[in-house]
């Protein structure tokens, strides 16, 4: 399933990157970071990172793009503070037409990742 679910992003990227505000290198980026790595499956830190990096480019304001950049800091990098920048600027996105939804979904997760980065902090 995640072996699909990353060749039809690699397709999406090659067809136009571009669309959605680069919403397939985000999703590609979170893939490579939750799935296991090698021998298990694909994953790796270091493309995660590549992928996240190239979404937040596109997407500098945006929701997703924010969240799970903080989110792949706080899991796998244990960059605190910049997780939570990121979580901020992901907090003060506009809302998404049509997206409602999702982003009040999504606000509730940074909510949560936020209150776990602000206890690292605490430390």
């Amino acid at each position: 399933m995640a072996k699909h679910a990353k060749q039809s992003f690699e397709k999406a990227i090659e067809i136009d990157g571009d669309a959605l505000n680069g919403s397939a290198y985000t999703s590609l980026g979170v893939l490579y970071y939750k799935v296991p790595g090698w021998p298990l499956s694909f994953g790796s830190d270091k493309k995660a990172l590549k992928y996240l990096q190239k979404g937040l480019e596109l997407n500098p304001d945006g929701i997703d793009s924010n969240y799970f950049f903080a989110d792949f800091l706080y899991e796998e990098e244990d960059e605190y503070e910049k997780a939570k920048q990121h979580l901020i600027k992901a907090q003060n996105a506009t809302p998404r037409p049509g997206r409602e939804v999702a982003d009040k979904g999504r606000q509730a997760e940074i909510k949560k990742l936020l209150l776990k980065v602000e206890e690292e902090l605490k430390g």
